[in-house]
């Protein structure tokens, strides 16, 4: 029996696992190790490893990881401990594979810690594009991983042109959609309140609601407190009541907290942010994105799961340059009045019911896909990575 290692470092990845491990633990000829690290493991970010535990899966290795600070160079040294640290995991679970999702700079330490030390890695969501120091780290993801489950046609050819045997590269769409697609997550918009994480929500029984989730981008780090500032006036000059997610714990992280904690003290009881979360549950997370007016911010949330539920996305900044677009984001600049602008708009797109039908991520069938792959693909002959031209 093949054992696969996943190895998830933060809520945003394990969201696009989960239906991956589950087709995993189900899989006759798998066996399923899981490692967490990294911020699943912070009280300042909502303990989210309890999540994986409440969803049904064992986990089989903890890593303590992320060291204190607000600066990128604090990112690098989180980066070497965490290989340290997963090497250790490895060499207890001696895995066949080890299978890692997407761009952030924990996942690059599982890269390498487990391609240096001769295990098959398998990467899924390479050959996106994204700007800033994600997508340098996402290519170098990619060229350290040997089996490679891109979410859209086009992130496949990206691939292929960096090289990357196509014997290995298989287009199986994003699993987070395997998520959306099941029925059995959705509840009505009058029972958002009974769903787990959100009994001390404000908002009065089905008000209408922004769902904020803004990120600092690295190279930008130095700006990522006024730039939360700029999108909290223009969510208050607009009026609507908004529900907020807490940022990554990136370099610039606190100090966007920082201007959230001063917009609450400026507008008190008036303050629009009617709640604010440091983790929540993904079937209550989609059911808040299911019933709201848009999500504002940088997610790439964004970019992916809100189109299936036809819900506007206002993309403010760099963060998500150069992703695969579809019809329901609208891209502004840190600008206070483009902001205010684009938030009245998604109101009457809501109004007039807004649909788009464009999603390009796959027909929820990914988890199941890439657990039959695991179970049959060779690994004898990727031992020995080489150049494809």
């Amino acid at each position: 029996m093949r054992k696969i290692c996943v190895i998830t470092g933060y809520r945003s990845d394990y969201t696009k696992l989960k239906s991956v491990l589950r087709s995993i633990k189900s899989h006759s000829d798998l066996q399923l190790q899981v490692v967490a690290f990294g911020a699943h493991l912070l009280g300042d970010f909502g303990n989210s490893v309890n999540d994986i535990v409440d969803d049904g899966f064992e986990i089989s290795y903890k890593c303590n990881t992320t060291i204190a600070g607000d600066s990128p160079l604090v990112m690098s040294k989180s980066v070497g401990f965490a290989i340290v640290e997963l090497t250790a995991a490895l060499e207890q679970l001696t895995p066949d594979v080890v299978l890692i999702v997407g761009d952030r700079y924990e996942i690059l330490a599982a890269a390498v810690a487990a391609s240096i030390g001769n295990i098959p890695v398998a990467h899924i969501q390479g050959g996106e594009i994204s700007g800033t120091i994600d997508e340098t780290i996402r290519h170098a993801i990619t060229k350290l991983s040997h089996i490679h489950f891109p979410s859209t046609e086009l992130s496949k050819q990206r691939i292929l042109k960096m090289g990357e045997c196509p014997s290995y590269v298989f287009n199986v769409g994003c699993p987070a959609v395997d998520y959306i697609s099941d029925l059995d997550n959705c509840c009505t918009k009058s029972q958002l309140s009974t769903l787990k994480g959100l009994g001390r929500t404000k908002l009065n029984k089905g008000e209408r609601y922004f769902l904020l989730i803004q990120h600092p981008v690295t190279t930008e780090f130095e700006e990522a407190g006024d730039q939360m500032a700029l999108t909290l006036e223009a969510l208050q000059s607009v009026g609507i009541p908004t529900l907020l997610i807490y940022p990554n714990p990136d370099a610039g992280s606190a100090a966007m907290v920082r201007s959230i904690r001063r917009h609450s003290q400026k507008y008190k009881k008036q303050n629009i942010i009617k709640g604010s979360f440091k983790n929540l549950p993904f079937k209550t997370y989609l059911n808040l994105l299911r019933y709201s007016e848009g999500l504002v911010g940088n997610s790439s949330s964004g970019i992916r799961e809100a189109c299936m539920y036809n819900v506007p996305a206002i993309n403010i900044g760099s963060r998500q340059n150069g992703r695969e677009r579809t019809a329901n984001i609208v891209d502004v600049p840190h600008d206070l009045e483009q902001i205010k602008g684009q938030l009245s708009m998604s109101l009457q797109k809501r109004d007039k019911g807004y649909i788009s039908n464009d999603c390009i991520y796959g027909d929820g069938t990914a988890g199941r896909k890439i657990a039959d792959i695991l179970s049959t693909i060779s690994l004898d002959s990727i031992e020995q990575k080489s150049l494809q031209i």
